[in-house]
Order: C-alpha cells, then structure tokens, then sequence
C-alpha cells in the first residue's frame, strides 16, 4: 500500500533526496526545454538538453579554491547536483525495489519485489514493470506494460506543436521552481563540518546539517526542510552527494494532506561514479511510517538498488506517423 512507494518515493524520495530528501526529485525530473521543436528519438529518446549556463556553471565552481567552510561546500554542492541530475538523463538502468509491510512489533507481514526498467522517451522518465518477485512478469501483465507505454508514447507522438509549447513552458517553470527550492537548502540549516572520510572511493566532506528555526523559505515547499535533519558526504574533487541520511523530525505532508510522512522516518542515499563522469543513485533506504489520503497508517521497510546504467546517444528524429527507434546505447 504504501502508495506502492514506486509512485511517490520516486517522485519524493529519489535524488534531490539528498538533504532534500522528500521534494527535489519532483522537481528534478522535469525534463529541460527542448532545443528543437520536434522530440527526440526512443525508445530511450534522448535527453533534452540542459539550460545555457548550467554547465558552465558548474564548472566554475570546480575551479574555486578549495574551502572547510561547511556552507560553501553546500552551496557548491547544490549546484553541482543540479547539473548532475541533468547529465543522469543520459542514462537508463534498472530499478529494484523491495518493500517489506511491518507490523506493530516490527515483523515483516509481507514482501513486495519489483524490477523496472528506466527509460526516457521524449525526454520524460518513464518506469516499466518487467519482474515481480525477481521473476519476469506474466504475458498478461506483460501485455498491459506494452498497452500503458503505448497510450504513453502516443501522448506526446500525437501532440500538436501549439500543445507541446505550453508543455514546455510548464516544465521550464518547475525548473526555475526546482532551482529555487535547492537554493533554499543553504539557507535553511546550521552546517558543522564533522570530518572527513572515503566513501564510494572517494574522499569526501562529512557535514551535519540542523534545521535552522528561523528559516524563512522562498519556495513554498521548501518548509519542509525546517522538518529533516540528517547528514551528508559530499566528494571533494567535484562536491557531488555521495551519500546522505536523513530522518524526518516531524510530520511531512503533501498534496492536501493525502500523504503523510511521520516523525522518525529515516531514509538512507547513496551513489556510485558511472563512467568516471557522474554520480548516479545506486541504493535507496526507506525505514518508517507513512499514511496515505484516509487510509491506515503503515510501517514499511524499503530497499532501492538501481544497475546496469547505460549511456544512450541518439541522433534520430521523430516525424509524424514515424514509429520510435531504438537509439545506440554503450554499457557502462
């Protein structure tokens, strides 16, 4: 039940997790504006590219003199995520998840194991269900992903140049929202810089970060952070997240109160360097108590593991009535 967390801890809990934990990964996989009016090709499609700037910006920070100052290391690290989710566009991989529905005592009710596969078609995420229980899935439920991803597909395959501008300009303002709400993070927490240590192999910056009670947020949702404490690893050659914990001090709630995170809830991120360019989520931990719209209130487990990362390139288009092409990938 746990809103079968392949929804939401996707969309919540996923990177931008990172201290941010439970509202940047919404905003983080809005694709970028496209460069050309027509989508790029599939079925992977391609990533659509990333704003002017952002790049460069980035790598101006890499080529700032180094610093122990715990919320300059924040701020660099905050941009430089945000380009990193950019460039983890250019990927797909798998993702397993393992959920475990506890009860009062702590003994595990029942098990849930789902595999997808995670594709971009024109430049959205899209997540398809191939195993359950490590198992491939039936042709029945085999049929019913092929069905989903083709009303998905023909959704933006139909859609009018007219539409696909106002789509765009959606998505452009829910990056400026994105960016606004990982500003806020420097702002919204005392940082002590507690040492240093190597993990994922490299050496990294390991940081407190308190909620700080005067905090006024500029993104609406961003108050939430005033509700997460936690502690983060942040590389030192190029200030990306390498790993994060985090517990949730308070009730977190989202949409009208229709889902509800409790207090004590503690979530575990960590990254693997792919391809010697980028830092991608390997494993995700989810320990606590949720409750969805009017529904009971439950306690779960879950366990995220996402491989086989592929970089796909592609320079196929998509016209009108033109079936989508598989792109060239090359394995990690």
């Amino acid at each position: 039940m746990f809103l079968n967390m392949n929804l939401h801890a996707r969309i919540f809990l996923r990177p931008a997790l990172i201290l941010i934990l439970l509202m940047g990964r919404a905003f983080a996989q809005q694709p970028a504006p496209a460069a050309s009016p027509e989508p790029p090709a599939g079925p992977a499609g391609a990533a659509l590219p990333a704003e002017p700037g952002e790049a460069k910006a980035a790598e101006d920070e890499k080529s700032l003199p180094p610093t122990t100052d715990p919320r300059e290391i924040v701020r660099r690290s905050v941009l430089t995520d945000h380009h990193t989710l950019e460039m983890a566009r250019h990927y797909t991989f798998r993702n397993r998840q393992v959920i475990k529905h506890l009860g009062k005592r702590g003994e595990v009710k029942s098990t849930e194991i789902k595999t997808f596969d995670v594709n971009f078609y024109y430049g959205q995420e899209y997540s398809r269900l191939i195993e359950i229980d490590d198992k491939p899935v039936s042709e029945k439920d085999q049929k019913k992903e092929d069905e989903k991803l083709e009303k998905f597909l023909a959704k933006f395959r139909n859609e009018s140049e007219s539409d696909r501008d106002k789509r765009l300009e959606k998505e452009r303002k829910r990056r400026e929202q994105g960016r606004a709400f990982l500003q806020d993070i420097t702002n919204a927490y005392d940082f002590q810089l507690l040492g240093e240590e190597k993990v994922g192999g490299a050496d990294s910056y390991v940081i407190e970060a308190i909620p700080r009670p005067d905090f006024q947020p500029t993104h609406p949702q961003a108050d939430m952070l005033k509700k997460i404490r936690g502690k983060m690893w942040i590389e030192k050659k190029d200030y990306n997240w390498v790993k994060v914990e985090a517990e949730a001090t308070n009730t977190i709630s989202f949409g009208l109160l229709l889902f509800r995170i409790h207090p004590g809830s503690h979530f575990v991120l960590e990254r693997t360097l792919v391809n010697n360019e980028v830092w991608l989520l390997k494993r995700l931990d989810i320990n606590g108590g949720a409750r969805i719209a009017l529904l009971k209130n439950e306690n779960v487990e879950q366990e995220e593991v996402d491989s086989d990362f592929k970089k796909f390139v592609t320079s196929v288009r998509i016209l009108p009535g033109v079936k989508e092409v598989q792109p060239e990938t090359s394995p990690k």
